[in-house]
């Protein structure tokens, strides 16, 4: 077999296991909050992982490759290892040790597709494969008997549900796909963006939804050159926008005309409260109060505190903290989130210095990322789909900036190469 042979059939198992990666952020069993029985789910997913991990370690056994390791993926692994001696004191130690074993195989996973197969190609190989696992869900879904659209029991909105995806899991997945196109060397087919921001909007994730119509916004204003011409045509359709929601509020609800009836037909009657307690986050963060308070040094294991949150909320179900930053306390303590925070800091600000589309498209999903973490624990759930995109953006960052370095480098040796034979006398 030749060595271009081998090659390709490396990467064609390398590319597996990236649509077993994003076949692993399916939930194939729904827990009960209440229980400490994990069911298949976990079984599932760590032997998914550990597969994917064996099968790399051959790889690069096999064809010596190099690892490359960005600094952000230093601070992830040292914010695993943490978190795996922290969940000595969870309330579930084997159940917090296997999401933190977890934890530790994604960031590696990260790690060696991006070494060997390049960043742009793992965030294609991604993306299709997440594309291609909710087309199949829509077509099962659609399949069957059960209404695509069906009453969420916790809120009593109407929402996608599909299997294995809870609608915010559904909407956040959907999002941070969307975005990952952007950053792919040639642009994905129209269609499945519009086609991810229809599961967004579905799924009926009013954060996630708003946070996403801003960045790509955002990213197309920053993207574009802005002409007066193009400024009063924006605000032209803004405004005629508006005018549609006061009008369509006037016609449904004539008692008041405030904002709260303007966007009640996309977010319910219930905005004022929902915006003041953030949909009931904010009882949750109270209720992690005291395990925080018990966090400085290590925390609890990833998971490890879901006992406590069960227990002190009117929820019944709040298995999470409902927030990145908290969740990640409670994962290791505080210096254990310093450490990550610190991690991501350094690649968003390597991300901040790159040049071109890359900046603004890198920065934009960190800011989603961000975002969306004030009302989901998004950097460890999903089976860590937030940090395996940091790790593999940055990886992005910093690969494109030593390639930079080594042309400005070879430009310079070829220029004072030229000089002699141009001045030979050295007149």
């Amino acid at each position: 077999m030749s060595i271009d042979t081998q090659i390709r059939s490396s990467h064609r198992i390398l590319i597996l296991c990236m649509f077993l990666y994003a076949a692993s952020l399916i939930k194939y069993f729904d827990r009960d909050p209440l229980s400490a029985q994990v069911g298949p789910q976990g079984p599932i997913e760590l032997a998914v992982l550990v597969g994917i991990v064996v099968t790399l370690l051959m790889a690069f056994r096999r064809h010596s490759w190099k690892l490359v390791l960005p600094p952000s993926a230093k601070a992830f692994l040292a914010f695993g290892a943490i978190a795996l001696v922290s969940s000595v004191f969870s309330f579930y130690p084997l159940l917090s040790f296997a999401k933190g074993l977890s934890f530790i195989l994604v960031c590696g996973i990260a790690l060696a597709v991006s070494s060997v197969l390049g960043p742009v190609r793992v965030m294609k190989y991604l993306y299709y494969s997440i594309v291609i696992i909710l087309a199949i869900d829509l077509f099962v879904k659609l399949a069957g008997a059960a209404p695509l659209l069906e009453i969420d029991d916790y809120t009593g909105r109407t929402r996608l549900f599909l299997f294995g995806f809870y609608p915010t899991l559904l909407g956040e997945l959907s999002a941070v796909t969307l975005l990952v196109g952007f950053l792919l060397s040639k642009r994905p087919p129209l269609y499945s963006q519009v086609f991810l921001f229809g599961m967004n909007v579905a799924a009926d994730s009013r954060t996630g939804s708003t946070l996403l119509v801003a960045i790509l916004l955002a990213i197309w204003f920053a993207s574009v050159r802005l002409t007066p011409r193009l400024v009063s045509l924006c605000c032209g359709v803004a405004s005629l926008l508006a005018v549609v929601m006061l009008v369509w509020s006037q016609t449904n609800y004539r008692n008041s005309a405030d904002l709260a009836s303007m966007i009640r037909p996309l977010y319910g009657d219930k905005v004022a409260d929902d915006v003041s307690s953030l949909n009931g986050r904010t009882e949750v963060w109270n209720a992690a109060t005291p395990v925080i308070e018990h966090s400085i040094f290590l925390g609890y294991g990833l998971g490890g505190a879901r006992d406590v949150l069960v227990k002190n909320t009117t929820w019944g179900v709040a298995g999470d903290a409902h927030n990145a930053v908290i969740e990640l306390i409670l994962g290791g303590g505080f210096p254990a989130v310093f450490v990550f925070l610190f991690g991501w800091a350094g690649a968003a600000k390597r991300a901040w210095r790159s040049r071109g589309s890359l900046r603004i498209r890198a920065l934009g999903l960190y800011a989603f990322i961000a975002g969306f973490g004030i009302v989901a624990p998004n950097l460890t759930n999903l089976q860590a789909l937030s940090t395996f995109l940091i790790i593999t953006i940055d990886t992005m960052v910093c690969t494109e900036s030593t390639s930079s370095c080594t042309r400005e480098r070879a430009a310079r040796i070829l220029r004072l190469h030229k000089e002699p034979l141009e001045n030979p006398a050295g007149t």
